[in-house]
């Protein structure tokens, strides 16, 4: 595996919950609705698309790449409230799992799908994220005594290349009792890494606190995607993992440099 340039430190141990106390946190989230498709990938793949500083996290010899649609609420700096519409909307990302050079387990954006223009406008100037704003939905309902939900993608507004779409169709199953070591290595991540002003190499970390996990079961029973392989990967292959969470609320501290 190609190794970055710069020296990483020894990861942070994996925890279900975060281990160290959060500081003043700046930013508040609600996250909904959430289907997690994940892919195990051969580390070399993943690494060769991250900037210098950041080494792909593995586990059991793999990196994986996930595909998360979700419903974000009551998006808002900790000194405002939620303001109708603009603080609700539908987002999907695909990400992968880290190790920044201070030793974080983070998560890297490949890219960030969103329905609201101002949001993704102000996430790409002052946090870095690769946002694009979107046409998203999501639906839901139940048949035969099980939910589904049904998330798309259906346009890229700006940036329009490269250009995308996406649709993940799940079936939801059993709450897992007791998740498994898998589990937490993809959910339980305490931070983002992001390179801060774009383009520029610098990386910062940014922590995030939010209660531990309830993960379900899920099948997944409609895809197609084109978002993974517009980040430069190559169509997955295999069988996912596929989980479903209802919501947790999460608080974001400002974010460091690394």
């Amino acid at each position: 595996m190609t190794a970055p340039d710069r020296e990483v430190a020894p990861p942070t141990p994996i925890a279900a919950t975060r281990t160290e106390p959060l500081g003043r946190w700046w930013l508040r989230n609600r996250w909904e609705e959430l289907a997690f498709v994940h892919w195990a990938y051969e580390p070399d793949l993943v690494q060769a698309l991250l900037p210098d500083g950041l080494r792909v996290d593995t586990i059991d010899g793999n990196a994986y790449v996930s595909l998360i649609p979700f419903r974000m609420a009551d998006a808002a700096p900790r000194w405002l409230p939620a303001i109708p519409w603009l603080s609700s909307f539908a987002e999907t990302n695909v990400r992968t799992y880290v190790v920044d050079s201070a030793g974080n387990r983070a998560i890297w954006f490949f890219s960030l799908e969103a329905s609201r223009l101002p949001i993704v406008a102000l996430a790409r100037w002052a946090l870095g994220f690769p946002y694009v704003w979107g046409d998203l939905s999501i639906e839901e309902g139940e048949r035969d005594g099980m939910r589904w939900r049904r998330y798309a993608t259906t346009r890229r507004r700006w940036p329009k290349r490269p250009a995308s779409t996406s649709v993940v169709g799940i079936d939801i199953g059993e709450r897992i009792a007791e998740p498994s070591d898998l589990d937490v290595f993809l959910t339980a991540r305490w931070g983002t890494a992001a390179e801060w002003p774009r383009g520029s190499g610098t990386l910062r970390h940014h922590p995030v606190d939010h209660p531990e996990w309830e993960l379900w079961q899920a099948t997944l029973t409609e895809y197609h995607d084109e978002a993974i392989t517009a980040a430069g990967l190559p169509e997955p292959t295999g069988d996912p993992i596929v989980r479903w969470s209802p919501a947790t609320r999460a608080r974001f501290a400002r974010p460091t440099r690394v």
